[in-house]
């Protein structure tokens, strides 16, 4: 049945009402997703409790979400947030190597991703 045309426009789709230019929509979820992963990061928890804590997939998801927030940084911001990181990655480390000393196929894993994380970060 045909609708009346008051509604559609000529092709047959619904005509939108006009924005009220002065509306502004609420921040994007990823921004604030952003927002927040970059501020755990730097209370020091792990990719992994990021992920849970929000509701990601997995660790890697906040990892990148966490490279992603670092470039939209200015330069002098970002070399701040990294110098961190990478002493963060510095004590993760030595916790690494005392942790898994007993078992060097493991550490040794490990460390070649600790060393994969750093290099992401130049």
């Amino acid at each position: 049945m045909p609708r009346g045309k008051g509604s559609q426009s000529e092709h047959g789709r619904a005509k939108r009402p006009l924005r009220d230019e002065s509306f502004r929509p609420p921040p994007s979820p990823r921004r604030n997703t952003d927002q927040v992963v970059l501020a755990l990061r730097e209370e020091g928890r792990s990719f992994s409790a990021i992920a849970r804590q929000l509701g990601l997939r997995r660790a890697k998801d906040a990892y990148a979400t966490f490279h992603r927030t670092l470039a939209s940084r200015p330069e002098a911001e970002r070399a701040e947030l990294v110098r961190r990181e990478l002493e963060r990655l510095a004590v993760l480390e030595v916790r690494i190597r005392s942790r898994d000393a007993t078992e060097p196929e493991k550490m040794a894993r490990r460390l070649e991703g600790l060393e994969q994380m750093r290099q992401n970060l130049h």
